[in-house]
Order: C-alpha cells, then structure tokens, then sequence
C-alpha cells in the first residue's frame, strides 16, 4: 500500500434508493442523540471514534455523506458526518468522487 492510499479513507458508500427521499433523516442512527458528540474537539482518533461507531451502524450513512458533500463548504468542514472527519471529506472532495444522493420515488431518469 503506498502512502497517498494509506490517508484516503476507509469508506465502502453504495447509497439506496428509498421512497422516503429527503427523509432519510428519520432513520438515522444519529437521531435525537446530542449533536455535540459529532463536534469532538480535536480529530484524535480517540475523539472521533464514538461518532465512528455511531455512523458505522447507520442505515442512512451513504445518504448522510452523499448530502453533506454536496452542500458543505470547503473551508467551512466541522464535525463527524456520515462517519467521515473534516479531513477525510477534504480527500474526497480532491479526489473528485462523485456520490450521488438516493433517487426520490425510486425512479430513474
């Protein structure tokens, strides 16, 4: 493994077509926990790994991230969202992945 790949990010996202579509927040394993564990104080890996084990069981993950890349600012990246640090958000938004949310309905276009 060489050293670029050992800094991307462990994420295996495959993002599921649901009839509830913008309500995937409904399932959220994160739901009606304190939002300030998603805000550790520093990125430690000993910080961030609650959030971790939050997102990790989440059913709505590939959701949670497909829709905060495509609305957060670059230089304004804050917090544990869909399991992933402000850093490893910054990779892939470099790396130019494109994860699209879940189609609405289920149809296709």
């Amino acid at each position: 493994m060489n050293a670029r790949a050992a800094r991307l990010p462990l994420l295996r996202l495959v993002p599921t077509t649901t009839a509830a579509g913008h309500r995937w927040r409904d399932n959220a394993a994160c739901l009606g926990l304190d939002t300030e564990l998603f805000f550790p104080v520093d990125n430690r890996a000993s910080s961030v790994e609650i959030p971790r084990r939050v997102c990790r069981g989440c059913p709505v993950r590939a959701e949670c991230l497909a829709d905060v890349l495509a609305v957060e600012e670059p230089s304004r990246r804050f917090g544990v969202v869909g399991g992933t640090t402000p850093g490893e958000r910054r990779v892939l938004h470099r790396a130019c992945l494109t994860i699209t949310a879940p189609l609405v309905g289920g149809d296709v276009a």
